[in-house]
């Protein structure tokens, strides 16, 4: 009788077996597609990515305030030698005027009138002068040709080879206008 119930007991056995495992597995696989897994698993997936673009974004931001503070540096000192610039430009300015004005006083022909020429001169007019002699007309120097621009005699020494420290010494003005003039007749010959 035993072997009677045997293979009815292992049926039952398997049947049991079965059916658990049929219920472990409908209740594992609705687990794993529940609304709630599958949104749990975006929203960490969503997470990470947001999470990926603040940092990305932090790092943008702090490179971008660096480029901007060497940026600002960078413009500070182009302000300071524009302003440097400027005012050499105004010394010059002003030096080439005086230079100009004291030429203009150098050059000026000085009278060359004797106090026996202005008595001829004030007798031209009464009847009862002397006859006016042939008065000799005084020969004028020639003007001497103006002197070369500054900007020429950059030219010629930059020809000659000197530097521009020498340049600048010699004719009297600062480096940074020499390096000014020298861009502006480079430019000007085409190089």
């Amino acid at each position: 009788m035993a072997d009677l119930y045997l293979p009815l007991l292992l049926s039952a056995s398997a049947l049991i077996i079965s059916i658990v495992s049929f219920l472990f597995f409908k209740f594992y696989l609705k687990r794993r597609t529940s609304q709630e897994r599958i949104l749990a698993e975006f929203s960490e997936e969503v997470n990470n990515i947001i999470k990926s673009i603040a940092e990305t974004t932090d790092r943008d931001i702090s490179l971008i305030e660096d480029r901007e503070k060497k940026l600002k540096s960078l413009l500070e000192e182009v302000d300071k030698r524009l302003k440097l610039y400027i005012r050499e430009m105004e010394q010059h300015t002003k030096a080439e005027k005086t230079h100009a004005a004291l030429s203009a006083l150098e050059t000026k022909p000085k009278p060359a009138a004797t106090y026996a020429a202005l008595g001829k001169k004030r007798y031209k007019g009464n009847i009862f002068a002397r006859p006016a002699e042939a008065e000799p007309v005084p020969e004028q120097e020639p003007a001497p040709p103006p002197a070369p621009s500054v900007g020429e005699q950059i030219r010629s020494l930059m020809r000659s080879g000197l530097t521009d420290a020498a340049i600048a010494s010699r004719l009297g003005i600062s480096i940074a206008e020499v390096e000014f003039a020298t861009a502006l007749l480079g430019r000007r010959d085409g190089k």
